[in-house]
């Protein structure tokens, strides 16, 4: 029997059960006749919403990156009293996420740092804008003196990935580490 489904629906879907093969399988073991027989549709569905196997991983490191991104860009929109206390749930947010992300062990499988370097490239230009936006915003406000919010914004996201990525340390130590780099760019 035929389920119908709204399109975004259907979309994700097929985008969720592709990263959840991709993470059994391997990307490259995974074809589209898989991810279709496992969303239990023809092959040709998945080809009406994705041109390529590719295509798809796209648009799912996509959905993935804005639901990892989520909470911080939360965190960054709110009034806070202090930037102490916009970091506090900056920090409190990762050590409760990091390494329990929906497709984190895909794409910390050994053989998967392309795919997790595409990731990180996306989650940061998600993440960026926010970020510039909140040190304009706490500038206005008069809790912040950066005089070039674009720059620094820029540093903040795309300097702390190695320092985030680096499965030798514990969570807290990357936070801590982070925390400490970012405090000292606002200053």
């Amino acid at each position: 029997m035929r389920i119908s489904k709204e399109p975004e629906v259907r979309k994700r879907e097929i985008a969720d059960t592709a990263m959840r093969l991709f993470a059994e399988k391997g990307y490259e073991a995974t074809s589209i006749k898989d991810i279709a027989k496992a969303v239990n549709v023809v092959p040709g569905l998945c080809y009406n919403y994705f041109k390529s196997k590719y295509e798809l991983f796209e648009y799912a490191i996509t959905l993935y990156a804005s639901e990892c991104t989520a909470p911080l860009v939360a965190v960054l929109e709110r009034d806070e009293e202090s930037v102490e206390a916009y970091l506090e749930k900056i920090f409190d947010i990762f050590i409760k996420n990091d390494g329990k992300e929906k497709y984190h062990d895909f794409y910390h499988k050994d053989g998967n740092q392309l795919f997790h370097k595409q990731l990180e490239i996306v989650m940061n230009d998600k993440f960026h804008p926010y970020m510039k936006k909140f040190i304009i915003r706490l500038n206005e406000r008069g809790l912040l003196h950066v005089e070039d919010p674009d720059t620094v914004s820029k540093f903040i996201v795309y300097g702390q990935a190695p320092i985030i990525n680096d499965d030798s340390l514990m969570p807290e130590e990357k936070a801590e580490k982070v925390m400490s780099m970012i405090k000292l760019l606002l200053e």
